[in-house]
């Protein structure tokens, strides 16, 4: 049995990215989904949902010079995390038939009906200028059928230089905040792993636009699978001691988990325990781990079955896991003192990577369908109604959530990638690439 589900074992995944072992051949076939499974159409950017059509031109630079490029960035950003966000229809100067920089930023210097025949209904304004290390910002929202601007609590004012981006997002999260009722989540930020100039696979990180791009481990091993832990710190299983272990934090980073064979795919609960991957006695077992990792609190589960990938419940009461127990992978859920384990996939005969949504309500995990393509896939975890994302678009695989659960990344071969990072609306209505290349199990902070 465990040699026709080496694609899926965590163990062969590890091995296999270090050279120690062949990919094995599917050797399963799989079942075609089940009465219950909602099989959607192809989704593409914007989806079918009613999208608030907003005007976006291009920054006013008030000031003598734009040395740093500012008046390309802060509106090229802003028009791209509106897009992201899967509210809006962005109108950019392209749709203008008119020059929009000669109007003011009050109000009564804007020609509304301008912006009405354009098609908007909201309209979005921004200045700066510099001097020296310093920027003047003014941002500001406007109603086109009131002709009125909107106070969405923004105060512009003065910051440095590196500190514009940061006042971007927070302006585009009170105007995603003014339209859906929730401030937006751009800042955050998204672990996964890629590949450095030495062709090594190491973790990095990126924001939701991504739009920039943070080494976390830069080295001449293996590091792969990460996670975010307390405080923000990333876990990551890497071979930097000849074993794969786990370890937190960026270059100089400690030791969490060091036990023999491997240690991989931690996750930590709202109590600080770490549920974690283990093959300490054997096969792969989950165990939960004290918020140290010196210490094994208790041991999950004990079989012959691969067991891996757990992840926590947000009010920490209960673990997803994968386990092909029931002779293949398909993904389990139990109490967190590792009572009542039971399955919640029946549709398909090839599940993994469970993500507990921030809600309680669904858990998003890869399964992979009759025609031997991957695809995301949510289930409700009591009532194991499942309801697919993806589909007809290449492979998808390792979903996240995001923080406020109205969002998934994932990576995506379509359009001829390796694996590109993908984010998309919960109801897969709304995808865009963020980060073009080959990346794996990419992870929102938390």
């Amino acid at each position: 049995m465990k040699a026709r589900l080496q694609t899926f074992l965590l163990a062969a995944a590890l091995l296999l990215a270090a050279g120690l072992m062949p990919q094995a051949a599917h050797a399963q076939t799989d079942a075609a989904p089940a009465d219950g499974t909602i099989i959607l159409p192809p989704v593409q950017p914007g989806g079918t949902r009613f999208l608030t059509p907003i005007a976006v031109p291009d920054t006013y630079d008030v000031g003598p010079t734009d040395t740093n490029g500012l008046r390309g960035q802060i509106g090229e950003t802003i028009r791209r995390c509106l897009e992201i966000s899967g509210f809006f229809n962005v109108y950019g100067p392209d749709r203008f038939y008119f020059d929009a920089s000669n109007e003011g930023m009050v109000a009564s210097t804007i020609d509304f009906t301008r912006w009405y025949n354009v098609g908007a209904s909201a309209l979005i304004k921004t200045a700066f200028s510099e001097t020296g290390n310093q920027v003047s910002l003014d941002f500001r929202l406007y109603n086109v059928d009131s002709h009125a601007e909107i106070d969405i609590g923004y105060d512009s004012g003065v910051v440095g230089r590196d500190q514009v981006m940061r006042e971007v997002y927070r302006f585009v999260n009170l105007v995603i905040e003014y339209y859906s009722g929730s401030a937006g989540i751009f800042g955050s930020r998204i672990a996964f792993t890629g590949r450095n100039s030495s062709n090594m696979k190491q973790i990095y990180a990126t924001g939701m636009d991504g739009s920039w791009v943070e080494a976390i481990t830069n080295n001449s091993t293996i590091n792969l699978l990460p996670r975010w832990g307390a405080g923000g710190q990333v876990m990551y299983t890497s071979y930097a001691h000849g074993n794969p272990d786990v370890f937190v934090g960026y270059n100089n980073a400690r030791v969490f988990s060091d036990r023999p064979g491997i240690n991989s795919g931690p996750d930590v609960s709202p109590s600080g325990e770490v549920a974690i991957t283990l093959t300490v006695h054997g096969n792969s077992e989950i165990y939960i781990l004290d918020a140290t990792g010196q210490s094994i609190v208790r041991r999950c589960t004990d079989n012959d079955a691969e067991d891996t990938s757990p992840t926590w419940s947000p009010d920490g009461s209960q673990i997803a896991f994968t386990s092909d127990r029931s002779g293949g992978p398909q993904i389990f859920v139990m109490n967190a003192d590792c009572s009542n384990q039971h399955r919640v996939t029946f549709a398909g005969a090839y599940n993994t990577e469970p993500d507990w949504s921030p809600s309680g309500d669904r858990i998003a995990f890869t399964g992979r369908d009759s025609a031997n393509r991957f695809d995301i896939f949510t289930v409700e975890p009591g009532t194991n109604y499942i309801e697919r994302l993806t589909q007809d678009q290449g492979d998808n695989k390792h979903p996240s959530w995001s923080p406020d659960g109205r969002y998934l990344v994932f990576t995506s071969t379509r359009g001829g990638s390796g694996g590109a990072l993908y984010v998309m609306t919960s109801d897969g209505q709304a995808q865009f690439e963020i980060l073009s290349g080959t990346y794996e199990t990419p992870v929102w902070e938390r």
